[in-house]
């Protein structure tokens, strides 16, 4: 049987990797892969009615030096993932997970859209328990970099 995490997530699409490195977390990390689905991507995914693809949640600190994250990346936590959702662009996504923060239904720490060559995914993080979250979001250009979405 497959570890749920929520009502739409499970254990195995937010450890996946295809590094062939060993990707399995301790415990307390699974408890913060649990906090993230269920406070942000199964009701992002409630009010999409779409389905969300997992393209990299929990990374181990191997894992994420394989696939050049960085070195302070919320994904070695389990308090981040990247996802895209079929027929939404990054930028669309990132504006329905502002307008469910000012509905008062998630919160996060920072929302990143990314550009099409950049992946076009959106990468969604939660503060630690007892941080107030920054609520930062953020566009990551083509060219590089990153600024602030208005």
């Amino acid at each position: 049987m497959t570890e749920r995490l929520g009502r739409y997530f499970t254990l195995r699409e937010m450890t996946r990797t295809s590094t062939g490195l060993d990707n399995q977390p301790p415990e307390h990390i699974v408890a913060h892969l649990t906090r993230l689905v269920r406070e942000v991507l199964d009701p992002l995914r409630e009010d999409l009615e779409l389905p969300i693809r997992i393209t990299s949640g929990y990374r181990s600190p191997s894992v994420n030096a394989a696939v050049g994250g960085s070195r302070t990346s919320r994904h070695m936590t389990g308090l981040a993932a990247d996802f895209k959702v079929r027929g939404l662009n990054a930028r669309q996504l990132v504006d329905c997970i502002d307008r469910l923060r000012e509905d008062g239904v998630i919160d996060y720490d920072q929302a990143i859209a990314y550009a099409p060559s950049r992946g076009g995914h959106v990468h969604i993080g939660l503060a630690p328990e007892g941080v107030t979250p920054r609520r930062q979001m953020l566009w990551a250009a083509a060219e590089g970099g990153y600024s602030t979405l208005s």
